[in-house]
C-alpha cells in the first residue's frame, strides 16, 4: 500500500474502529449465543486444525452424542490467565467439573475430598477465564505448549504491531478496538508525513468493522498430559483445548452464564470442530448433546481406576 492510499485510508480506519466498538442490542430475555470452538492437537496437523478452526461459523449446529473413555481420566486444575469479572476461579473450576466428569474426567482433588485417593494424575487442565475484549472466540492453532500460554502467545502479542509496526506479530483473533485503530493511524501518518512509505508496511485489513471487538465471556481449557508436563517443562504440547465463549451485554455478569457455558460446550471436549459453533441457548438451559446407552457402570462421585 503506498503512501498516499495510506493517508486516504486513515479517516474510514478511525471511524470504523470506534463504531464497531459498539454491541448490538439484545435482550436479557434473548437465548443466549453460546460459541464453541476445539481443537484436539493431537490427532491432526497445524495445518489441518488451522483450517478447521477458521472454516465459516455454523449457526445451527447439532451437538453430537458424547463419547467416554475406557477408563477414567484423572485431572487437575491449573490456573491459567484470569480476567476481571464477579465470579473467582475455583467456582469456575466447581462448575467445569460437573461437565467434564460426563466425560470421563475426574477431579483428583475433589477425589480426594470424598474419600477416594487415585493412583495417578493423567491430565493437566489449565483454565483461563473472565471478561475480556476480543474479536473471533477460537481455539489458538499455534504450538500450545506448557510454556508458550495464554490466550495469545508470546509470539502474538497484540501491543507490539502498534509500536513497530509489525504486522506479522498480530493475532487476529483478539482483533482491534478504537484505542488500537487510533494509535495506528497515527502511527502510520506520523511516517508518511515525512514523504515516504510506512517503517513496515500494515495490513488495513485487519481493522475494517469485522475485525472490532467486544467483551466476551470466556472459558478456555488447555489440557496437556501430565507425564508430558513432568518430562518435557515448558515443551510438553496441548493435546487439546476448547474456547467456550458468550458475547456480554449491559446487565448480565459471568456468573449468571457461567453453567449454560461449560455444559453447552461439553460434547467438544477432546474434539475439532468445523469452524466455531454457535448455540442460541435459551436462558436458563444448557445443551448436553444426545444420550448414549452405557453397557457398563460408569465412575460417578467416587471413580475406580
Amino acid at each position: 500500500m503506498r503512501a498516499h492510499t495510506m493517508i486516504q485510508a486513515l479517516a474510514p480506519i478511525v471511524s470504523l474502529g470506534i463504531a464497531g466498538c459498539a454491541s448490538t442490542k439484545v435482550s436479557l430475555n434473548d437465548a443466549l449465543p453460546v460459541s464453541v470452538s476445539a481443537a484436539n492437537y493431537s490427532q491432526l496437523s497445524e495445518e489441518e486444525v488451522y483450517a478447521r478452526v477458521h472454516a465459516p461459523a455454523d449457526s445451527h449446529p447439532l451437538a453430537p452424542a458424547i463419547s467416554h473413555p475406557d477408563h477414567p481420566i484423572f485431572y487437575a486444575f491449573v490456573r491459567g490467565e484470569s480476567f476481571p469479572s464477579d465470579t473467582p476461579i475455583e467456582t469456575v473450576f466447581r462448575e467445569l467439573a460437573v461437565p467434564l466428569a460426563h466425560r470421563g474426567y475426574f477431579n483428583v482433588v475433589y477425589e480426594v475430598e470424598a474419600g477416594y485417593r487415585p493412583k495417578r494424575v493423567d491430565y493437566l487442565l489449565r483454565i483461563n477465564s473472565g471478561v475480556r475484549r476480543w474479536q473471533t472466540p477460537v481455539v489458538r492453532t499455534d504450538k500450545v505448549t506448557w510454556g508458550n500460554y495464554g490466550l495469545v502467545s508470546g509470539r502474538h502479542d497484540p501491543s507490539s504491531a502498534y509500536v513497530v509496526g509489525d504486522a506479522a506479530n498480530v493475532d487476529a483473533r483478539a482483533g482491534s478496538d478504537a484505542g488500537t485503530a487510533i494509535t495506528t493511524a497515527a502511527y502510520i501518518q506520523t511516517h508518511v508525513a515525512f514523504g515516504g512509505e510506512a517503517r513496515n508496511q500494515y495490513d488495513f485489513n485487519h481493522l475494517d468493522d469485522s475485525a472490532t471487538t467486544r467483551d466476551y465471556c470466556f472459558i478456555v481449557i488447555e489440557a496437556f498430559k501430565f507425564d508430558d508436563v513432568m518430562k518435557l517443562k515448558n515443551k510438553a504440547p496441548c493435546t487439546w483445548s476448547t474456547f467456550i465463549a458468550v458475547p456480554l451485554i449491559a446487565g448480565q455478569e459471568f456468573s449468571s452464564l457461567l453453567r449454560t457455558m461449560v455444559r453447552t460446550a461439553t460434547p467438544y471436549f477432546e474434539t475439532t470442530t468445523d469452524g466455531p459453533l454457535v448455540y442460541e441457548v435459551p436462558s436458563g438451559r444448557v445443551l448436553l448433546g444426545n444420550p448414549v446407552e452405557v453397557t457398563k457402570p460408569q465412575p460417578t462421585g467416587q471413580a475406580s481406576p
